[in-house]
């Protein structure tokens, strides 16, 4: 029986190190055990032999004086299991085992702990004899939720926790607990486990309590990321955030792009300094920022049209920043969404630091769903190669009104690069059915007409795969970047 495991509910409800810190939720103290119910335990056969009674006693020593065993395990109870243990086995078979008083102890003092199978090979048939002892001389849940509690767990949600537990699972931690040792799992299901904490616990007010306990954020930057949570990242992001999993690389980029939203939205420049310019320890996979140097802000620097992956983030984003397009129909100004694309946001100011956009057609226009496509500088067309790399989708669901600039991409996700729309009128909002093209600024009213001018020239091309453009072609001379504020 392994002792030190009787503390594994603990462990395995909180697969996710935020669920049970309890350095940084002073309104959560440990619960005594007085505080939860706990059923009279079934007493165990009667008449040991003295083999038996060895066995029991040597149990009872080592449970009794084990520091680790939670206080809503009484004497009572531990008498019970030890007297129920040793009953399901023969003299002959302790001997033939090599389980007696002497062996436990050694154990114990050797291990701190033995479980039957994996020390002593009992068989499936002792085994599940052991367990339903277990189950009889334990309430198993009401000590789950006694143990969840004393680790910062307030007493209503452990209750539901333990109480969502499948019998299949409570059986499962018996087993685990008494006879083999099986992980970090402890024989709970890693579904089961999920669904009873997110059936009982505000795993954003959890998230809030680890971002001040552990990443030492100030309250209000912890209450801002976690009330931005709901609208901006999706429940199976958030369950990869909280729990032990590794992402793949698609999740991982989702993740990376939505927390960038919430980092530099709530964060103060000094938590993002301490905290190395990000407030989360997430993956950096093909098709997020990259590593680097910035171009000059002033645009002095040469034209480069081939990159060797995603930029670093070179905007400063306690600033404002306006894209100012100088094309032959006139200027076009857009203030770009630093706040919630800034990848994104990111990505399309250094490409025009680096002059990509410089001498480019706007080659699409497409009057039905009110869009003017532009930003391919080797090919003036939709099948352009792009700058080498992609980028992370930025959030999803987005909605489309006229004076946007909006990322294309295939239908892929993460496929975005270079390639923008400009959405001009009410038709775009055909797009919001799709909802995947990332929106990150929007034009001023006199860039707006001036877009609106160029949509009215659209003329069907039979050669344009996308259908027309303007006519007169219209030529993008340059794009810079102004910065403010």
């Amino acid at each position: 029986m392994r002792l030190s495991k009787l503390m594994i509910p603990v462990v395995a409800l909180c697969l996710f190190a935020a669920a049970c810190s309890s350095d940084g939720d002073d309104s959560a103290p440990p619960v005594a055990a007085t505080e939860v119910p706990t059923e009279a335990p079934t007493m165990a056969p009667q008449g040991l032999t003295a083999a038996q009674q060895e066995l029991s006693d040597s149990v009872v020593m080592a449970l009794l004086e084990d520091d680790e065993r939670p206080s809503v395990i009484s004497e009572d109870q531990v008498r019970c299991l030890a007297d129920g243990l040793a009953a399901v086995f023969s003299d002959e078979r302790l001997g033939a085992l090599g389980m007696n008083g002497a062996s436990v102890a050694t154990a114990y003092e050797s291990g701190g702990s033995f479980s039957l199978a994996d020390d002593f090979g009992v068989s499936d048939d002792e085994a599940a004899a052991t367990v339903d002892v277990a189950l009889e001389c334990l309430d198993w849940r009401a000590f789950m939720a006694a143990a969840i509690a004393a680790d910062g767990v307030p007493l209503e949600q452990a209750n539901c926790i333990a109480s969502e537990l499948s019998s299949e699972g409570i059986r499962a931690v018996a087993m685990s607990a008494l006879i083999t040792e099986s992980g970090d799992d402890f024989g709970l299901s890693e579904a089961e486990v999920q669904e009873a904490f997110q059936s009982c616990v505000d795993a954003r007010e959890m998230l809030f309590n680890l971002f001040v306990a552990e990443d030492g954020l100030s309250e209000q930057s912890a209450r801002c990321i976690a009330d931005g949570i709901p609208d901006g990242i999706p429940d199976e992001v958030l369950d990869i955030m909280l729990s032990g999993q590794e992402p793949d690389e698609e999740e991982a980029l989702e993740m990376m792009g939505e927390l960038f939203v919430l980092q530099n939205r709530c964060l103060t420049p000094e938590e993002l300094d301490a905290m190395g310019g990000s407030g989360f320890d997430i993956p950096d996979p093909s098709g997020g920022t990259g590593s680097g140097t910035c171009p000059p802000s002033d645009g002095s620097g040469p034209t480069v049209l081939y990159f060797d992956g995603p930029h670093p983030l070179c905007l400063d984003f306690a600033k404002q920043y306006t894209a100012v397009f100088d094309t032959t129909a006139g200027e076009l100004r857009i203030a770009l969404d630093t706040v919630n694309t800034p990848v994104t946001a990111n990505n399309f100011a250094v490409l025009a630091q680096h002059h990509y956009y410089d001498d480019t057609l706007l080659f699409r226009t497409d009057p039905s769903i009110g869009i003017i496509q532009g930003g391919a500088p080797h090919t003036n067309s939709p099948s352009d190669p792009g700058p080498g790399y992609t980028i992370p989708d930025e959030g999803s669901g987005f909605t489309y009104e006229p004076g946007q600039i909006v990322m294309a991409r295939t239908a892929a996700p993460n496929s975005a690069s270079a390639q923008f729309f400009f959405a001009v009128n009410e038709n775009t909002a055909r797009l919001n059915s799709q909802g995947t093209y990332v929106v990150f600024g929007q034009m001023d009213d006199a860039s707006l007409a001036v877009a609106e001018a160029i949509l009215a020239s659209h003329v069907d091309q039979p050669d344009n795969p996308l259908g027309g453009g303007p006519e007169p072609p219209v030529f993008v001379n340059s794009v810079t970047i102004e910065e403010s504020g």
